[in-house]
């Protein structure tokens, strides 16, 4: 029997036996993401129903449901998956499946670990972190965001993510690894820009490798976009950590004036 993967942590992926595979159809995709999001629990028919407008879209929704369904167990049966992989349970249906064939469900778990080991052990709490952030390819179900299910989902995936980071650039910093954390703020930013405690944590590691310099500067461009999506001004933590760069600044500026004046 051909063993089964699925990503949702981007565009649907399928893999089987390590093969990627392509399934057609928009429909079909968004069944069995649906599917995967609550693999081993099942789906009730109306969600599903709801989750796929076919209400509004079908003159029978529910025999629309069923045809899609077997679509889809003609799909698996001709890649070596059981039909009864998706089983029919109750009122709906069921992807039988390892939940850790399941992206999400495997980065979840990674994240939970990881969380339950903070802030005691940072080396291996960065690994496992850096482990389950290596799961995603782009934003959570991104081509299959049709209903609130998946609408929902994906929003509590993103916040599962920004936990991670948040705990993985702490590990990094823990560590004194903060050229990491440098290199890897921009990119959490950009998928989060409005995420003041990835900004701290830029401006306490640019402060420790001494370059107060891009650290102001960082600042104000965080200043620029609070400003300008949420019309408030940066929190508390982040004008601290602003004004620890300033101070060393000015610091080093008078430093260096008296060092210049003794020489002349």
């Amino acid at each position: 029997m051909s063993a089964m993967s699925i990503g949702i942590l981007g565009p649907l992926r399928i893999e089987v036996d390590d093969a990627e595979v392509e399934l057609c159809g928009a429909k079909l995709r968004d069944i069995l993401a649906v599917l995967a999001l609550r693999a081993g629990e099942g789906i009730r028919r109306d969600e599903l129903i709801e989750e796929l407008n076919l209400a509004n879209t079908t003159r029978d929704a529910t025999n629309a449901v069923h045809a899609h369904i077997r679509r889809l167990r003609r799909w698996l049966e001709t890649h070596g998956i059981p039909a009864d992989a998706v089983e029919t349970v109750d009122s709906g249906y069921r992807l039988n499946v390892d939940r850790a064939s399941v992206d999400a469900h495997r980065f979840r778990d990674l994240v939970q670990r990881g969380l339950s080991l903070a802030p005691a052990t940072p080396s291996v709490v960065a690994a496992i972190l850096e482990e389950a952030l290596a799961l995603w390819r782009a934003d959570a179900l991104m081509d299959s965001r049709q209903g609130p299910l998946t609408t929902s989902a994906a929003d509590e995936l993103h916040q599962w993510r920004s936990t991670a980071r948040d705990a993985l650039l702490d590990a990094w910093l823990a560590l004194g690894q903060d050229n990491k954390v440098i290199l890897s703020a921009p990119r959490f930013i950009a998928d989060d820009p409005l995420n003041e405690s990835i900004r701290v944590r830029q401006l306490t590691a640019l402060r420790r490798m001494g370059r107060y310099t891009e650290a102001v500067r960082a600042y104000h461009n965080a200043e620029r976009v609070l400003f300008q999506e949420l019309s408030v001004e940066p929190g508390p933590e982040l004008r601290t950590a602003h004004s620890a760069a300033r101070r060393r600044i000015s610091s080093d500026l008078m430093r260096e004036r008296a060092e210049l004046a003794r020489l002349t």
